[in-house]
């Protein structure tokens, strides 16, 4: 386990220096009375207890956390604020979760949260592809400022590594994060500078010929430890599941930190990162995944595309600032801006489903072993600029403690996309030959361009009363303007509330009830050429919160009712097209706690979601609800633990093991259904001096499952077994 206490501040060290002295002199005063009372006919007097103490190790909203039970965040509120007073649901995965659980990328890594369905598309490398709350898509936000997407065509992935928390916060969340899908947003929160010295370099080796070498770096500068800097680094070369399908990256992270006193810091940021792999999605047909083909199943390792020329991936080179500084009379300043320039390419080939098996010729032949390939060619590149300035203040007035926040935040984001597409030539899937279709090209393809410029505008309360009572409530405005270069300008405008209550009935335990309202613009068109209405969610959640007041443990139990307008899906008529689907209701159960007690640390989950569309989706209907929506299923649960041996005479052994349950998966018209699947993961790991050795595989017995079908016709295969064998020194 790395040494995750961090420096003391320099008022503290001081306080530290401080009572050493005070601890000194008392020593030296009480020797030299014992001296002078052995030299005295008259008996020596008794010396009193002489106590040192440290200051405690403190958790904050943004630093590491020992082991999995994390207490305080900041994503619901833009504040350092417990979670046992935070009126929302809130799971913070820790860096030593990400580690232990061995998770290669953001989408595993919420695989043991509750309220997240993960593998939307299964192993489908594009995208981190997840849900909350039954929501179409959800919203990624980099240090509580909102993130590029996360897929679609050559945007990069984010690299686990680089996080010392991802915090997931579910509901409606416009309130802290402007324009947001209505499930809930990811908060992704970056390693930063510590004051205390931590080293770690380590390789990674695993199947699919995984190799890498990571390294995180960080601590002061300088003597006086107000110069603080880390560096985050990832070289990683490796196959995947499907043939000729690569996953490779070169991240590199390096951060400074100034803190000149203990209320002041400024950081400075930048990140390099370089993906390259093929497609591992092909778009396979329901005959021969799901159900029988005359030719029996199709390969779970078929590459679609030609591997001479097929390539997706892209660039991400960011740079950025937070300022976190103190006004005086309880007042702060924070604020934070980030430019992102992203450049992506994919040239690639799937199989069209649609068209059912066919001849070498590409003929129509139930009993054939080929299927038609479109090609498709998308050459993007975005860039996006986002700041916020948040003005905070804590004061006491009448007996209650305020927070309060006022600020605004704003982000330009202009986008350029030149694509192509046509008919490619078929291939025999169970027995591919390849090299039978030339390196197509975009041609004289004109790009399309849009702007978005989005502004808004925050205030927030936090009260909190003797009494145990905590309430919270916030207004926001938000404007937007979505520009298509050449075209028209839509503008949009939304004020978002949120309001809730937690109430300390007793230490520890604390019910709460909150209302919170989301607004997301949609950008395009359908097929008819329709521009999209803003999608909007609203939402009531009450719940229970427990915090142990003598270990590391806590559960939340929540429930929901969310509802969502103008929800976007799939056109199953119109492929490569959107449409607006209605209204759907989500309402839902979702347990969750996470523990270190003695040797064992615990995590668990159960979700319950019972999601529907309104009539216009697929027949459905919201005031009799009929089929779960697309891709979400009813029950989902997790289990995850490990044990330390060090009581039993085994010092640095620790073994894990987890299981995770998805229920049956339906496609929204009540025809397809996939069927549930549980999945068993584990871990070993040996620590000897500065040394730690681990063993992770996830899906242990390499369950060969199917994670979705969507309704246009389309199934995605699952991850298979990772292994993955890691060696790491600190020092």
């Amino acid at each position: 386990m790395p040494n995750t206490r961090t420096r003391p501040p320099l008022a503290a060290r001081g306080a530290q220096r401080t009572l050493l002295a005070t601890a000194v002199t008392t020593l030296i005063l009480s020797a030299t009375a014992t001296a002078r009372a052995q030299s005295s006919p008259e008996s020596a007097p008794t010396l009193g207890t002489v106590n040192v103490t440290a200051p405690k190790e403190q958790e904050s909203a943004t630093g590491p956390v020992r082991g999995y039970a994390a207490t305080r965040s900041a994503t619901a509120t833009k504040t350092d604020t417990p979670l046992q007073e935070t009126p929302q649901s809130v799971t913070v995965i820790t860096a030593d979760q990400i580690r232990d659980q061995g998770s290669p990328n953001l989408q595993e890594a919420l695989r043991y949260a509750a309220g997240v369905r993960n593998e939307l598309y299964g192993i489908d490398n594009r995208g981190d592809w997840f849900s909350l709350r039954g929501s179409e898509e959800s919203t990624l936000l980099y240090n509580g400022l909102r993130e590029p997407l996360t897929g679609y065509y050559g945007v990069v992935r984010t690299e686990p590594y680089n996080f010392e928390r991802i915090e997931v916060l579910r509901g409606p969340s416009s309130i802290i994060a402007g324009q947001n899908d209505p499930g809930g947003v990811v908060n992704l929160v970056p390693k930063r500078p510590l004051d205390a010295p931590r080293r770690e370099v380590g390789v990674r080796i695993g199947n699919d010929s995984l190799r890498e070498v990571h390294a995180d770096l960080t601590g002061p500068l300088n003597a006086e430890g107000t110069l603080l800097y880390r560096l985050v680094a990832v070289e990683k070369d490796s196959k995947t599941q499907i043939r000729f399908a690569q996953d490779d990256r070169t991240f590199v992270a390096p951060s400074l930190t100034f803190k000149p006193n203990a209320q002041d810091s400024y950081t400075v940021y930048a990140e390099y990162q370089k993906d390259f792999s093929q497609n591992t999605n092909a778009f396979l047909p329901l005959a021969g995944t799901l159900y029988p083909a005359p030719n029996g199943p199709i390969p779970r390792d078929l590459f679609a595309g030609e591997p001479d020329w097929d390539t997706y991936g892209g660039t991400r080179k960011r740079v950025g600032y937070a300022i976190d500084i103190g006004l005086g009379d309880q007042w702060r300043l924070s604020h934070q801006l980030r430019h992102d320039r992203v450049d992506g390419l994919m040239e690639s080939m799937y199989v069209a489903w649609w068209d059912g098996f066919r001849n070498a010729a590409g003929g129509a032949d139930a009993n054939g072993q080929y299927l038609n390939r479109p090609w498709y060619i998308y050459d993007d590149g975005l860039r996006l600029t986002t700041g916020e300035v948040l003005l905070k203040r804590d004061w006491q007035l009448g007996g209650v403690t305020h927070k309060l926040v006022f600020g605004m935040d704003a982000t330009t984001m202009d986008t350029s996309r030149t694509s192509a597409s046509g008919d490619g030539t078929p291939l025999n899937v169970y027995n591919p030959v390849y090299g039978t279709f030339p390196r197509p090209s975009l041609g004289n393809a004109t790009p399309t361009e849009t702007r978005v410029r989005r502004q808004g505008w925050l205030l927030q309360d936090q009260m909190k009363f003797d009494n145990g009572l905590s309430v919270r409530a916030g207004v926001r405005h938000d404007k937007v303007r979505n520009t298509a270069v050449g075209g028209e300008t839509e503008r949009d405008s939304a004020t978002s509330v949120n309001l809730g209550v937690v109430y300390e009935v007793m230490p520890g335990v604390s019910p709460y009830a909150s209302y919170s309202e989301s607004f997301n613009p949609v950008a395009g068109t359908d097929a008819f050429g329709q521009v999209f209405k803003p999608k909007q969610g609203e939402q009531v959640e009450v719940g229970v919160k427990w915090q142990s007041q003598t270990l590391p443990m806590q559960a939340t139990a929540a429930v929901y009712s969310l509802k969502e307008k103008n929800r976007l899906g799939d056109d199953p008529d119109n492929f490569g097209f959107s449409k607006q689907i209605g209204n759907s209701r989500v309402k839902g159960v979702e347990l969750e706690g996470q523990a270190r007690a003695g040797a064992w640390q615990y995590l668990a989950s159960y979700t319950y979601t019972n999601a529907r569309a309104s009539a216009s989706a697929f027949g459905g209907n919201l005031a009799f609800p009929e089929e779960q929506l697309e891709g979400i299923p009813k029950h989902m649960a997790s289990f995850w633990a490990v044990r330390d041996f060090r009581d039993l005479g085994i010092p640095g052994l620790s073994l894990g093991a987890g299981a995770r349950y998805v229920g049956q998966v339906g496609d929204g018209t009540g025809q397809v259904f996939v069927p549930s699947v549980t999945l068993f993961d584990a871990m070993a790991a040996w620590e000897t001096g500065p040394w730690r050795f681990a063993l992770n595989v996830n899906n242990l017995a390499d369950e060969d499952y199917i994670a979705v079908c969507l309704a246009r016709g389309d199934c995605w295969f699952g991850s298979r077994r990772k292994v993955i064998l890691t060696a790491d020194y600190r020092w």
